[in-house]
């Protein structure tokens, strides 16, 4: 069957003519201007957007309720330097011929948990989160450990900006999977020993999700990985990617050990638990490198409005 093309509409053109002149910008500007660069975008984040500032005040708010205002004022910041300079680097990696250029300092660690993994001949399951730079993950595995990397993804609204970001990740090594039908292409992939990428730390629709703690709070949470695990056999292997000044830092964790029991369901819900607490785990180490602009919380933030009524 056909894919249906989606209709361009006036707003999609306004909205790829502004990313359009921003990667010109980028394309002409030399490396020594990143920084530049970045605080520019940092200033557009935090004065055109206050949707999202009002998410990142209730996110962090939610996550750290004994914080101090002044911490939180400050987490925020960085927050919002911290993703103007991913974005950056993501326009100039596409925009530039030599990509290592833009990215230099890479460092993988524990490698061996992954090749482990792939010798159970049953393709691998990486997860992470929207943490770091997660747009570098297949570009890092690719590029360091020679590894094709297959990762789902859901079209933009936009299918002018669509084109331009399915570029990207191609050039960054990854091969997409659209989210759309897209489980009989995940399990092709796994069946031949193939790595697939997964991102679980958003919210789920509640007849696709679970219902977990993160941070102390109820959050409905993804279960595709934990799916796959419990129904396939499939080797799941966690790993982060954080930046420690320049240095880009990829840690590869074991494979999360799980035993099943009889109860499919509770697995999937105890196996949801234990990788979500992994990525809580992390996110504390780093939290600046979290996004935070996500409605992670937003039945915790429903309810909370329910009560005050």
């Amino acid at each position: 069957m056909q894919k249906k093309e989606k209709q361009v509409k006036l707003k999609h053109r306004i909205e790829y003519f502004v990313f359009s002149a921003f990667t010109l910008l980028v394309k002409l500007s030399p490396l020594f201007l990143m920084k530049i660069n970045r605080k520019i975008l940092c200033f557009l984040f935090k004065k055109t957007n206050k949707r999202y500032a009002r998410i990142v005040d209730k996110n962090l708010e939610i996550a750290f309720p004994k914080a101090p205002e002044q911490e939180i004022s400050n987490l925020k910041d960085k927050v919002y330097r911290h993703f103007s300079r991913i974005l950056i680097e993501i326009l100039y990696m596409f925009v530039k011929k030599n990509p290592s250029a833009i990215i230099k300092n890479i460092e993988v660690n524990h490698r061996e948990n992954l090749e482990k993994a792939l010798e159970k001949k049953k393709g691998v399951i990486i997860f992470t989160a929207h943490f770091g730079n997660w747009e570098l993950v297949p570009y890092i595995l690719n590029r360091k450990l020679g590894r094709r990397v297959f990762g789902i993804a859901r079209e933009m609204r936009n299918p002018l900006v669509e084109k331009i970001v399915k570029q990207s990740r191609e050039k960054m090594g990854l091969n997409i999977i659209y989210k759309d039908n897209s489980i009989r292409s995940v399990l092709r992939a796994l069946q031949d020993n193939e790595i697939v990428y997964f991102l679980i730390d958003q919210h789920a629709i509640r007849r696709e999700g679970v219902v977990i703690d993160f941070f102390g709070k109820k959050v409905n949470a993804v279960t595709s990985v934990s799916r796959m695990h419990i129904k396939n056999g499939v080797p799941i292997v966690p790993l982060f990617l954080h930046y420690e000044e320049d240095k880009v830092v990829l840690n590869i964790h074991p494979e999360v050990p799980f035993h099943k029991s009889a109860d499919s369901s509770e697995d999937i819900k105890k196996l949801t638990e234990k990788c979500n607490a992994k990525i809580e785990e992390e996110i504390k180490k780093h939290p600046e490198q979290w996004f935070w602009f996500h409605n992670r919380w937003r039945d915790e933030i429903r309810r909370y409005h329910e009560t005050r009524r």
